[in-house]
This record gives C-alpha cells, sequence and structure tokens, in this order.
C-alpha cells in the first residue's frame, strides 16, 4: 500500500471553501474576549483581554481601557481588592510554559519590570501579597511553594504535584492538591515557617477556599452536590457555613464557578447545575443571564462579573440586568450559525446518562454532517459558554455534539471520578454512546470527531479503539503514549498521570494510542504546537512514522514556536483553520462518493 503523508501548505488554497473558512476563522479567533480578574487601585477594573492579538492585561475605569503590559502575557497572579500593582506571567521560553513573574504599576502602564529572583518554570499560581508573592510552581525535579520577598525567592515547601493557591491572608496560604484516589485535598501553609497541612473531605473533593473577614476559611466541597464548609484554620474542623439567605442551599448546585469576599465583606458565590450559572450574594440569588459567570466585583454601587454563553464571546457585565461594559463589538455570524443550542441526557453503554449539549447549524440540513467536539481536562466540562471551535465548526455547516464524559466536572464528584484508573475507557464510550444518539436522532448524516488536548486524545482513542464510527477525525495536542509522556513531563503533570491512573501504570500500554495505529480505517489530521510541554510533541513524531510505515492516510501541522496553551490569534488561526479545511474536504469527499 502507498504511504499517504501529506503536510499541507499549498493545498489548502485549491480547496473550494477555502476562503470562506478563512474568513469564518478569522472572525471568530479575532473576536475580543475578556475576563474581570478583580479590582484595582483609583476603583478601576482589572481585566484579561484577548485583544490586539495576544492575551493583555486592562485598566477600565468605567469609561476605556488602558493596556497594562508591554509585551504579550500568560496570566496574571491574584491580587487583594484595591492593589497598585499588578504581578504578571510571562512564558520565557516559546511556549514551553516556562513563566517569568514581571511587576508593573498601576499609574504606571507599560513601564513592567521583570522579577528576578525565581528560576523560570511551570508557574501554576499565585497570590501578590503586597509585601511577599507566593506561588506554587513546578520543575522537572519537583513541585513546590515558593515565597518571593524583597527581590529573594524561598522554597516554603516541596509539594506532591498539583497544587493552587486560592487565597492569602496574613502569612498563611490556603488551596487545593491533588490527594489520593483522584480527589483534591485542602491545604493551609505557614509561609513563615513552612508548615504544610491538609484536609481531605470524606465523601468530596475541596475544589476552593477564601479567608472570611473574620479569619476563618470558607471552603468549597463537590460531592453529590456543592458543599461550603466553615474551616478552622488553627484546627482544620469543619461544620457547614451558614448564609443569611437561603436562595443558594435551595438552588442544590453541583459545582462552582468562583467563590470570593467584596469590599463590604458580602460572600459572593458563582454555582452552577447542567451546565449553567447562577450568583448569589450571602446566600440570595441575583438575576443574571442564562450563560455562565466568573469572577463578581462590587463596583459603583452594583455588581460586575464576568459573563458568557454559546453565543456570547467572554464579556464583562452589569448585574443583574446583563449590560456589556467590556465586550467583542459583535459575533453576527455565530447568531446566523448556531440555529439552536439545546441539553441532552444521552444513555451511556452501562446506563449511565451523559450530560450533552447540542448545537445545530444554521448552515447543515436535518441529518446533516456532524462533529462530535471532545473538550479538553479531562476535569473540565462543556457548558452553556463561549467555545470558539464549536462555533467555527457550525459556521463552517456542521452540527456539533459536546458530551460531559465520565471525568468531567460539574455533575457531582461520582461522575468526575469515573475515569480514575479508566482513561480511554468508559469515557471513550461515553463519547460513542453521544455520536450514535446523533445519528438515532435524525442529527448526523455523518459522523466526524476533532478535540484538543485531552479531547485529542479522545480523538486518538477513538480512531484507534471504535475505528468504525466516524468517518475522519482532527487531533489537536493530543497525547498519544502515556509512558513516553511520564518521562517527559515536570512533576506537576507526572503527578496528573498518576492521578488520572490511580497508579495503574500496567495500563499505560493499552491505553496509549500509540500501539494500536494498525487500526486506524480513516483519514487522520494531527495539529501539535512544536514546544508543548504538557503534551509533549517527540510521541506525536513516532506515531506519525508508525502511520507512515502502516500506509495510513494521514496529514500532520506543526504549529511552530507554539505551545500548548493558546494566548495569541494568530496560534488560533493555525490550529483552528487547517482543521475546518480537512474536514471540509472530508465532507465533500463524502458527499461526492
Amino acid at each position: 500500500m502507498k504511504p499517504n503523508f501529506i503536510v499541507r501548505v499549498s493545498q489548502l488554497a485549491s480547496s473550494r471553501s477555502y476562503k470562506d473558512l478563512v474568513s469564518i476563522v478569522e472572525s471568530l479567533v479575532s473576536l475580543e474576549k475578556y475576563s474581570l480578574l478583580g479590582l484595582i487601585s483609583g476603583e478601576r477594573l482589572l481585566v484579561a483581554g484577548l485583544r490586539e492579538g495576544a492575551l493583555n492585561a486592562y485598566a477600565f475605569d468605567g469609561s476605556e481601557l488602558t493596556r497594562l503590559n508591554r509585551e504579550p502575557i500568560n496570566g496574571v497572579l491574584q491580587a487583594p481588592l484595591g492593589a497598585s500593582r499588578v504581578i504578571l506571567l510571562r512564558d520565557v521560553e516559546k511556549g514551553r510554559e516556562q513563566h517569568a513573574l514581571f511587576e508593573v504599576k498601576v499609574d504606571e502602564p507599560l513601564a513592567e519590570e521583570m522579577l528576578e529572583g525565581l528560576k523560570p518554570q511551570r508557574i501554576m499560581s499565585g497570590y501578590d501579597a503586597g509585601d511577599r508573592i507566593v506561588v506554587t510552581g513546578s520543575t522537572m525535579e519537583y513541585a513546590a511553594l515558593y515565597s518571593i520577598e524583597d527581590g529573594e525567592a524561598r522554597l516554603v515547601t516541596r509539594l506532591p504535584g498539583f497544587a493552587f493557591i486560592t487565597d492569602y491572608r496574613e502569612g498563611l496560604a490556603v488551596g487545593i492538591m491533588a490527594g489520593e484516589a483522584g480527589k483534591f485535598d485542602l491545604f493551609l501553609v505557614d509561609v513563615d515557617s513552612g508548615e504544610l497541612r491538609r484536609k481531605s473531605g470524606k465523601e468530596g473533593s475541596f475544589i476552593s477556599a477564601v479567608f472570611s473577614p473574620g479569619g476563618d476559611i470558607i471552603a468549597a466541597m463537590e460531592s453529590s452536590r456543592l458543599e461550603l464548609l466553615k474551616v478552622d484554620p488553627s484546627t482544620l474542623e469543619a461544620d457547614e457555613a451558614e448564609l443569611p439567605h437561603g436562595d443558594l442551599k435551595e438552588y442544590q448546585p453541583l459545582g462552582l464557578n468562583w467563590i470570593g469576599y467584596t469590599q463590604d465583606g458580602e460572600l459572593v458565590v458563582v454555582a452552577r447545575k447542567h451546565g449553567r450559572s447562577r450568583v448569589f450574594v450571602d446566600g440570595k440569588a441575583i438575576e443574571s443571564l442564562a450563560g455562565i459567570h466568573g469572577r463578581v466585583v462590587k463596583w459603583k454601587g452594583g455588581y460586575v462579573a464576568s459573563y458568557t454563553s454559546l453565543k456570547t464571546p467572554p464579556s464583562v457585565v452589569k448585574l443583574p440586568e446583563g449590560e456589556v461594559l467590556i465586550g467583542s463589538s459583535g459575533a453576527g455570524v455565530v447568531d446566523e450559525s448556531i440555529s439552536e443550542s439545546r441539553f441532552e441526557w444521552v444513555e451511556s453503554f452501562d446506563g449511565s446518562k451523559v450530560p450533552t449539549f447540542i448545537l445545530k447549524s444554521g448552515k447543515a440540513g436535518e441529518p446533516g454532517p456532524t462533529v462530535v467536539l471532545v473538550h479538553g481536562g479531562p476535569f473540565s466540562e462543556d457548558s452553556d459558554s463561549w467555545d470558539t471551535f464549536a462555533a467555527s465548526l457550525a459556521a463552517a455547516g456542521f452540527h456539533v455534539v459536546m458530551p460531559n464524559y465520565r471525568g468531567s466536572t460539574g455533575y457531582g464528584e461520582e461522575w468526575r471520578l469515573k475515569i480514575v484508573g479508566d482513561p480511554c475507557g468508559g469515557d471513550l464510550e461515553d463519547v460513542v454512546s453521544a455520536a450514535r444518539y446523533a445519528v438515532e436522532s435524525g442529527l448526523a448524516s455523518r459522523l466526524y470527531i476533532m478535540g484538543y488536548s485531552y479531547g485529542g486524545y479522545m480523538t486518538m482513542c477513538a480512531l484507534t479503539k471504535k475505528p468504525d464510527v466516524f468517518q475522519a477525525g482532527v487531533a489537536g495536542a493530543s497525547v498519544v503514549d502515556w509512558e513516553e509522556m511520564y518521562g517527559l513531563s515536570d512533576a506537576a503533570f507526572r503527578n496528573f498521570i498518576e492521578l488520572l491512573f490511580a497508579g495503574r501504570r500496567e495500563l499505560w500500554r493499552d491505553r496509549s494510542p500509540i500501539n494500536f495505529v494498525r487500526n486506524i480505517k480513516v483519514p487522520l489530521a494531527i495539529i501539535h504546537p512544536q514546544n508543548d510541554s504538557r503534551t509533549p510533541l517527540k510521541p506525536v513524531l513516532r506515531f506519525m512514522s508508525k502511520a507512515l510505515e502502516l500506509g495510513k492516510t494521514f496529514e500532520a501541522h506543526i504549529i511552530p514556536d507554539a505551545g500548548h496553551a493558546i494566548n495569541t490569534v494568530r496560534d488560533g488561526i493555525k490550529i483552528l483553520l487547517p482543521a475546518l479545511v480537512f474536514l471540509a474536504e472530508a465532507e465533500e469527499r463524502a458527499e461526492s462518493e
């Protein structure tokens, strides 16, 4: 059999729909997207925005945005309300997520200075307390919590791997860290002494924690529902947190988007259930638009929040009316392309119900070509929130099915933990069940699969383990060999692999697509960032070599000088455009047969 290995360059231009696809991708990837981060000095909002072609930090005074950073960034550390400076994260290794810290004064925009003392590494979380900066980071050797004071970095304590600071108060850092059996524990570190204490949830996982004005810890734990606990920092003993109003308890949420306090001491909880969120202040519900909300800040006598929906790019809005303060100039192409969105429970192989979002394209018939779009994580979820991939697929004439397979968040701890010790097992069956539902319900005429990160891994699993279900697949930033990935990973991601497999290393070979390349029957598009340090390129190159030897039909797009996170418009286009062209051509071939 003649090998078919294509690296597309000039062939893209020959596609009859290429110009339309370029227009779709450019318009949707370039839409401005904003996230509210906090309140800084001068009663200004601190906002992260994908604007001017990349991710930047902005101050908003009510009328205009002022860019704070000089060069594009990768993130911003948490800070107390009213902070006079902002600490920026920037990858200094071309996408390898080796982060350095930069300081910029709020009143001196663009005059940023690099902070010395901490070796560039993967910084997972951090808090700027003014007199010190506390961060969790990971090198190839270990993960640790550091304190940076007067230009010197001090290793406070080593950590097991994944750990995230969620708040800081008077020398104490609180947060969550990976525990046993896939769960997450609460941790508390005395930054001066280095003492680390942790608390496990009896029936669930801790997902966030903040200090109350009185000094207690208010911790959020997910079990069969979302619970708020009041934790004594001296003993870590916990009781149910009592709130002045009962709306939050009556809502019975399953997950948490954000928790924090306003400058007036009000506890704000953004809780979610079945892919949508509600905002609660001291337990009382605030009316808001349907969709997903993020951080909430009290500002100029009212509340403002991050907000998004399947048809609304991430924006900053007023509550409760939903008036857009900071947002995109418009997404008309989305309104034209998504004719309907709905939520369904899809039955899986074992009788489990898979929560699934379905988008009908206004540019496709019914039944019509359908893409099962698999989210990453796996500890993440698809919801009523903006997804550039989904919007682009709908605009290109594909219906979209988005399953929250076992392992997804937002549907209780039992559902999330079903993936632990079984990746590319029950989760793959859930994805296949969602695909079959699309056919049986009359939505799909032909099935394709696409995903990025863990979603890319699911695509590889589907094409190698379930080769007769889909007619083509797009695997972005995928995992293909767990053993080799483990050897190439830093301490944080080694911990992630151990957590995901529950220590069952004997499963690595069976759940690695590289060992089943022979089973592939349909065309595959591989899209991978060159400098990805989460899902390294090296194993994917070996996968391609095997596919070449076996005569499989595939094409490859390696994105130069890019990492796993998509923080620029340019990289977003480089990843999404070849995916759409590949799928459009696969559908053209199917129509002509």
